[in-house]
């Protein structure tokens, strides 16, 4: 018995030759710019219907893109999607950029956290600009990928060399409401639980929230950071802080995955209840509204600052110019829940 032979892919050559037209005019009936007479457009994509062809988006951007930026990647650079934030984020992006008829291409640091390899492959794909996830990098990672010249708007992180837009929440204004919230339920010892040390976000929130404590007469909260933004990181975090300081009765984590982890850490312990203890994060993920969480919580503007991303890098891939950067902070929403 012969085995079964794989079906040829149908190629644009045996859409013209059974449209009775050139191999071009089928790339042109494909192209809603080009110039074909619409009866002829018309006969050839009811054959490319029939025939099941699909034309290969990426070989033609990348011809295209010998007479500019057209291929219609963007590619998103991306690390730590232990930290939930992250994939919600990139769902977000991914379907304004749908919208716009764009494509998102990410990008992902290896497991030491350098883009090297990543980004040698990225140059072969004429990508026509970046979103730069940069509060989830290395400073290092993240200079990597703007010595490459692409336009690109960071998030999360400002550029200390002026180079790109920068789109931040306003993560001192999310420190400040944090602190508001824990002195209103009437708690004494709070305490932070941050991020990556070389984190801006991290540090601001951590900056906010110490300052507005102190200008209400509480001292200098303890703060215990972390390699990471991951829950694992929260649940292990919080251990050591009740070990530490016992009498802790309000914790404020720098993102939600921290917070989560640590409210598990504060079940074990048998420190939930709202009543004694009360927990706050920032970026209001799915599962911060969870049953089993109910996490009150500092949202990030997701949807803002994925049109403001897109604004401003559509603005520099079509002028050209990366020489007039802004840098945009956007206000937080408090969203209070049980804990």
């Amino acid at each position: 018995m012969k085995p079964k032979q794989r079906p040829r892919n149908v190629t644009a050559s045996d859409v013209a030759r059974l449209a009775g037209v050139s191999r071009s005019a089928v790339s042109r009936a494909f192209t809603p710019e080009a110039s074909i007479h619409p009866d002829t457009r018309e006969q050839v994509l009811a054959i490319a219907r029939e025939l099941g062809y699909r034309p290969n988006a990426l070989a033609r951007s990348l011809v295209k893109s010998k007479q500019g930026p057209s291929s219609g990647l963007i590619a998103v650079v991306m690390g730590e999607f232990d930290n939930p934030f992250q994939p919600h984020f990139f769902s977000q992006l991914t379907q304004a950029l749908q919208a716009q008829g764009r494509v998102a291409m990410l990008v992902m640091p290896d497991a030491q956290g350098s883009l090297e390899e990543a980004l040698e492959r990225l140059i072969a794909y004429q990508v026509e600009g970046a979103i730069v996830a940069a509060g989830s990098l290395s400073p290092e990672a993240t200079d990597a990928f703007l010595a490459l010249g692409t336009p690109a708007v960071l998030l999360g992180r400002e550029d200390p060399r002026g180079r790109v837009s920068a789109i931040l929440t306003d993560n001192r204004a999310v420190g400040e409401r944090a602190a508001d919230y824990v002195l209103s339920r009437g708690r004494q010892r709070p305490a932070f639980i941050g991020g990556r040390a070389d984190g801006q976000a991290s540090r601001e929130r951590q900056q906010g929230f110490i300052e507005r404590l102190q200008s209400k007469g509480i001292d200098a909260p303890p703060c215990l950071s972390n390699p990471d933004y991951s829950y694992a990181s929260g649940f292990a975090a919080a251990q050591q802080l009740l070990r530490d300081h016992p009498d802790t009765d309000a914790l404020f984590c720098a993102c939600d995955a921290l917070a989560l982890g640590a409210m598990d850490a504060l079940r074990d312990a048998g420190r939930t209840s709202p009543s004694h203890f009360n927990l706050i994060g920032c970026d209001d993920v799915p599962q911060a509204a969870w049953p089993g969480y109910q996490l009150t919580t500092l949202a990030q503007p997701v949807e803002l600052l994925v049109n403001q991303a897109l604004d401003h890098l559509m603005t520099s891939i079509a002028s050209g110019r990366t020489d007039a950067p802004e840098v945009l902070r956007l206000a937080p929403e408090f969203v209070q829940r049980r804990s």
